[in-house]
């Protein structure tokens, strides 16, 4: 599973920088339109499935198993986009110059809830699996701890950096195409809001939950029905022993 990790982290890494790189540069260089979130392409619970109990109007899914709550909800572009009053402080999402919005990746809200337990313990790394046999596991803060280190706002032009508000920064051979600034507060700000909304592993003691964001990267097209499977959830007895429980919830990605 760890390699499995690794290839995954190593593969969308570049995609996940070339979209924060977009998402600063893109509202500082010029002016543009005002941005203009839309749902064109959500994500669904499938119902009667695991006997998941489905939240029509917010679109959560819960599924409850010997006293532990799981609830998955799909978020939309809106939703990402109510996160931050900034947009451009706004990790999960690119502002193009017309406006309009584009997510970066697939997100979930996570919710358990320890509902009668003396103690239940709650990893982190959730999979995702599409109908195609594809499968991912989410991305955890020490990927994002690298994404944003390797964004060096102090590298390039000393003699522009002088006289310019943001210090340019050196880009890659692939970046040959684009050029711009990168707006420092503004990916402070960013690693901040994924530092305060990304899921944790923790203990759960009676009556307590714990939320946060799963954060995949963005679906395909193709990738139309999908099944998560929650981080480890085990039950802490008395005695000491471990009761491990496995949550799992299909989702339809619904495209225009």
């Amino acid at each position: 599973m760890t390699r499995r990790k690794n290839r995954v982290n190593f593969r969308y890494q570049l995609m996940g920088s070339i979209g924060l790189l977009l998402l600063t540069g893109a509202l500082l260089a010029g002016c543009a339109a005002a941005p203009q979130p839309s749902i064109d392409v959500y994500v669904e619970p499938i119902t009667g499935r695991f006997n998941a109990k489905i939240d029509a109007e917010t679109g959560a899914a819960t599924v409850v198993k010997k006293g532990v709550a799981v609830t998955l909800k799909p978020l939309d572009e809106v939703e990402l986009f109510a996160l931050t009053e900034d947009p451009k402080m706004n990790p999960y999402l690119i502002v193009k110059r017309n406006g309009d919005v584009e997510p970066i990746y697939t997100v979930f809200e996570l919710i358990v809830h320890n509902r009668e337990h003396r103690r239940v313990l709650v990893g982190d790394i959730a999979i995702l699996m599409d109908a195609n046999g594809a499968q991912y596991a989410n991305l955890p803060n020490d990927y994002f701890d690298s994404l944003y280190d390797n964004v060096n706002v102090l590298q390039g032009d000393p003699g522009r950096a002088a006289y310019h508000p943001y210090a340019a920064p050196v880009y890659p051979s692939y970046y040959g195409y684009y050029q711009s600034y990168v707006d420092a507060e503004a990916l402070e700000w960013g690693r901040i809001v994924i530092e305060d909304t990304v899921f944790e592993s923790g203990k759960l003691f009676s009556g307590a939950k714990r939320s946060g964001f799963l954060i995949f990267d963005r679906l395909e097209s193709q990738a139309t029905d999908l099944r998560i499977i929650a981080p480890d959830i085990r039950i802490i007895g008395s005695n000491g022993k471990a009761d491990k429980l496995e949550f799992k919830i299909d989702f339809r990605q619904v495209l225009p």
